[in-house]
């Protein structure tokens, strides 16, 4: 029996755009240990972002964005809700706080705070390097450990 809407605004929930799933492949890692929903962005409906004790946003970057779906799901936030920001991309960690930026700008307008932050690499696939097989492979094993893990201590924290 699935729970109404008092049980699940109990549970974490984790919003994620993936156009390749490498983004989808890492969210289901967070969303395991934290026994989170897990909703693609295009999913979503307002009313389940209410109430959340926490919220994972999660992107592909595409051209050094975070995809624009969930850079405009940032108004939609609830004020004060927790929440916490991954992405994958195929160029390194180095890069995150730039692809977060706007994201994180929009967030703390709205008063959302931020508790964690995690970045991994995935399989560059843009046509304009895919022939360089940038991060091939990825996100691998190790990857996938790394957001589980990641998400392991956001559960110990929340």
């Amino acid at each position: 029996m699935g729970g109404g809407p008092k049980q699940r605004r109990q549970t974490p929930l984790i919003v994620f755009c993936s156009r390749t799933d490498n983004t989808r492949r890492v969210a289901e890692a967070m969303a395991a240990p934290l026994k989170a929903e897990l909703v693609a962005v295009d999913q979503l409906k307002d009313h389940q972002l209410r109430g959340r004790p926490l919220i994972g946003m999660g992107s592909g970057v595409y051209w050094l964005r975070l995809a624009p779906q969930i850079i405009s799901l940032a108004a939609r936030m609830p004020a004060r809700a927790r929440a916490f920001i991954f992405s994958t991309s195929g160029w390194g960690h180095s890069w995150g706080n730039f692809y977060r930026s706007d994201l994180e700008k929009k967030l703390q307008r709205r008063g959302v705070e931020i508790v964690d932050r995690w970045h991994g690499r995935g399989q560059d696939r843009n046509p304009l390097f895919k022939w360089m097989g940038i991060s091939k492979g990825r996100p691998n094993d190790d990857d996938i450990r790394s957001a589980r893990e990641f998400a392991q201590g956001l559960k110990r924290r929340f």
